[in-house]
């Protein structure tokens, strides 16, 4: 049996290591956010594009809040988010005013891996984006360029690739099938 935890949706994925601004709206997320706190209750990301794709979602991340802001733009309260670790969903369920919860499992981070020769298009593309922008860079303020299951885990926050293709790159147990699939787009001519 699994733990029960709020869970908060969002257009991106958080994978533990990465850092990422996370926009709480007003209305149940933000009340989510605020009960989840209250009650010392670890909270849970998942990413859906639409709202019909939330009861598909299979993955998600525990993120732990490092900072928060009020935008300036639409009174929105902006988190700074860290991923910790992945679960994978068994069922939803609302619970207290809308609440929305998952009974989740931990899963195993990716083992640590070394960049081989073969993986290095990915390191070097890496850096380039860190450089071109700077909030990015600023983001990660601890970097682990040499640890291709570190590098994997930020292309899949950062590429717009579909919800589906993600959770399954996600749920496998290591880097190895998402560095693949990284490495055949970056051949890919078009």
């Amino acid at each position: 049996m699994g733990q029960s935890t709020p869970i908060l949706f969002n257009d991106r994925h958080i994978l533990p290591g990465g850092r990422m601004p996370l926009r709480i709206p007003t209305g149940d997320s933000l009340d989510t956010l605020v009960f989840a706190l209250k009650h010392g209750l670890p909270i849970g990301v998942c990413m859906a594009e639409t709202q019909a794709q939330r009861s598909h979602v299979d993955i998600g991340t525990f993120i732990e809040i490092e900072d928060y802001t009020r935008s300036q733009e639409d009174g929105c309260l902006v988190i700074t988010a860290r991923g910790t670790a992945r679960f994978a969903i068994h069922a939803f369920n609302q619970q207290h005013n809308h609440i929305l919860f998952a009974s989740v499992n931990a899963l195993p981070r990716w083992p640590d891996c070394h960049v081989d020769k073969q993986s290095e298009p990915l390191v070097e593309r890496l850096q380039s984006m860190f450089e071109r922008y700077p909030e990015l860079q600023q983001m990660h303020r601890e970097t682990e360029f040499s640890n291709l299951a570190w590098l994997c885990q930020r292309w899949l926050e950062l590429l717009p690739l579909p919800t589906g293709e993600k959770q399954q790159l996600m749920a496998n147990s290591s880097c190895v099938a998402t560095r693949d699939y990284l490495l055949s787009m970056m051949q890919d001519p078009h």
